[in-house]
């Protein structure tokens, strides 16, 4: 991993959550209002996956070829990287550049890749999403069409995870998302908090 980098103006935030537990939705949301407000962006992912309907490449995700992420991975091109269920993952490390520049990021990331992210940058500050349920979020998983063969394998994913946060405590915020309009509220008053004491002067 590389030396940790000094962070300029802007902010990273690292928001993770089990699958279906809302954490796009939210951040749509968010974006709406504090994008402008606070120079404020959400990290594009790149992946292997093919895009569900309504999925935009270069707006939801950067949507590539297998051969091109592993090209991208000998390159360094990303702060971190993972594979879920057969498909890559990857942040780019440009994300960094831009924090130094003064903007401020949204990275939507699982557990393992917030750690990989943290060793880079130590001031992310971390925003755990959480289901009311477990059986709430079959619910969503099943609602939005995907395979009730893979929702199985993602409620005992999301079951351990739960657990995981529940033992460690290593994000610094826990929202549960039970209602969209809450949460949103919540994750609010969250980045407001944090964007308003920046780490760093654009002078430092």
């Amino acid at each position: 991993m590389e030396q940790e980098r000094k962070m300029g103006f802007g902010k990273l935030f690292i928001i993770s959550a089990p699958s279906g537990a809302g954490k796009t939705s939210l951040v749509q949301e968010i974006l709406k209002e504090y994008g402008q407000k606070y120079s404020l962006k959400r990290t594009i992912t790149y992946t292997t996956r093919p895009p569900r309907e309504g999925e935009i490449d270069g707006e939801h995700y950067h949507f590539i070829s297998v051969d091109e992420f592993k090209d991208k991975i000998d390159q360094n091109f990303f702060i971190e990287w993972s594979t879920w269920y057969d498909h890559y993952y990857g942040s780019p490390l440009s994300t960094l550049k831009g924090i130094e520049e003064g903007v401020s990021y949204i990275m939507v990331l699982d557990r393992l890749g917030a750690k990989e992210v943290l060793q880079v940058c130590s001031q992310a500050v971390l925003i755990w999403i959480e289901p009311p349920s477990i059986k709430e979020l079959e619910r969503r998983l099943l609602g939005r069409g995907d395979n009730p063969h893979s929702v199985q394998g993602r409620l005992r994913k999301a079951a351990v995870e739960i657990q995981q946060e529940r033992d460690e405590q290593f994000y610094k915020y826990h929202i549960i998302n039970d209602d969209l309009s809450v949460a949103v509220c919540d994750l609010k008053a969250v980045l407001a908090k944090e964007l308003e004491k920046r780490a760093y002067s654009p002078s430092s």
